[in-house]
């Protein structure tokens, strides 16, 4: 295994606001990595920062393979396109290729509304087609933010079984959340963000080898944010 992706004392400040400061961060092949932090705390700048959208004040980024496949909180989708449209379109976009998401399309249960105009989506099958437009740069590391945030059990579920299946394939997914139920199992590394820098980073295993039980998870995470 080796890093697809390594930040270096990472800061950023808006309007004289530290947002983050002298953050580290990796994540290998086949690994995944939750943020996690309140609203607020700079996940939203770090994930900006990781994928090149963003310049940080201070600090490297260094990453593997093509540039990450980034998905944001708000979509840039194209609403009145269909679902195919909006694929190939940033399939021409970023150089890549509509076939490369044909198998995660099909996980996603996305294939079964690809006619489909963006206006007449579901919030669910909007997150899926936005991850999709994401990946058709066919990126060794995918960056997620927010990923599950209002999505109902049933596409909760059937992201985290198509973000398992990438993980499988050595995809790198890096994702955040400011909710401790949608951190259990496709993550190998927890990372929490408070008062600009990271208050933890560590192996999720590590946190049971102390005794700490999944449910005292939250309470911990919430003194460490």
């Amino acid at each position: 295994m080796f890093d697809l992706i390594t930040a270096n004392n990472i800061s950023k400040s808006y309007s004289g606001t530290q947002i983050l400061h002298d953050v580290n961060f990796s994540a290998l092949d086949g690994e995944s990595a939750v943020i996690i932090g309140r609203n607020g705390s700079g996940k939203s700048t770090l994930l900006s920062i990781l994928a090149g959208y963003l310049k940080p004040d201070a600090g490297t980024v260094a990453t593997h393979g093509a540039n990450p496949a980034f998905c944001p909180q708000h979509d840039n989708l194209f609403d009145e396109l269909t679902v195919r449209d909006n694929l190939l379109f940033w399939a021409k976009a970023s150089g890549g290729a509509h076939q490369n998401v044909s198998n995660l399309s099909e996980l996603l249960g996305a294939d079964s509304y690809a006619h489909k105009r963006i206006s007449e989506l579901s919030g669910g099958m909007k997150k899926s087609v936005a991850i999709l437009c994401a990946m058709t740069n066919n990126s060794p590391t995918l960056i997620l933010d927010e990923p599950f945030a209002g999505l109902d059990i049933f596409y909760k579920n059937t992201l985290l079984k198509a973000l398992d299946h990438l993980k499988g394939l050595g995809k790198c997914i890096i994702y955040t959340s400011h909710n401790t139920d949608e951190i259990a199992g496709l993550e190998s590394k927890i990372y929490t963000l408070a008062n600009a820098k990271l208050t933890y980073a560590g192996m999720r295993e590590d946190l049971f080898e102390q005794n700490i039980h999944a449910n005292s998870l939250e309470n911990l995470l919430q003194k460490l944010t």
